[in-house]
């Protein structure tokens, strides 16, 4: 009998000192993503005429946070840095290099369907404002390009799973529907774009 209570000790030790498992997300919960990011910069050189803007692919940080509104459905808003680079080698030495950077933000809501407590698939849309500019390094004559601004609509889709206790991975794909914009000395460009759009990362619910 000794032995009986003292198994049964053991037992529920084992079981307070285990951590608790995270339940399904739901109304009230909150959600922060921190990944990576990949997408298409739209940008412009310097010069006047309907030619002179170009894309250019970026990697950056993503940072989000979700709200969950209801049992399936969240607001969300995010925001990040991106920055790209081509290199080119001279044969004789020396390098050309064409670099952007740029920021962009993001407000939407996403819809939840749970495939268990554990993973699940959302997809939803947002309004994107981006902003970003390239860059062209030839030592001494660096050249910057004219700022370019972009407000779109972003739509995508992904999956949530958790790891264990409050940590995720989450990942989605999007696409981007926008109009641009930019000025220098010769004039105004307007253009519209479309573009893919990812990320991928870790998420923590609280």
């Amino acid at each position: 009998m000794r032995s009986s209570r003292n198994a049964l000790l053991v037992v529920a030790v084992c079981l307070l000192a285990s951590p608790a498992h995270a339940g399904r997300l739901a109304k009230g919960s909150s959600v922060l993503w921190v990944g990576l990011n990949g997408s298409v910069a739209q940008l412009l050189s310097p010069g006047g005429g309907p030619l002179d803007s170009y894309e250019g692919s970026e990697l950056g940080i993503h940072v989000a946070l979700n709200r969950f509104v209801s049992d399936a459905w969240t607001i969300a808003i995010s925001g990040g840095f991106d920055a790209g680079s081509t290199k080119f080698e001279l044969s004789g030495g020396g390098d050309l290099k064409l670099t952007s950077s740029s920021f962009n933000v993001r407000f939407g809501g996403d819809r939840y369907a749970f495939i268990n407590d554990d993973v699940a698939l959302y997809a939803g849309p947002g309004i994107l404002f981006w902003k970003g500019r390239g860059k062209f390094q030839n030592p001494p004559s660096d050249l910057t390009f004219p700022d370019v601004t972009q407000i779109g609509l972003n739509g995508r889709i992904g999956m949530y799973a958790r790891l264990s206790g409050h940590a995720a991975l989450f990942g989605h794909i999007g696409q981007v529907l926008a109009t641009n914009s930019g000025d220098d000395s010769a004039g105004k460009y307007t253009w519209w774009s479309n573009h893919h759009e990812g990320s991928v990362g870790l998420a923590f619910d609280f």
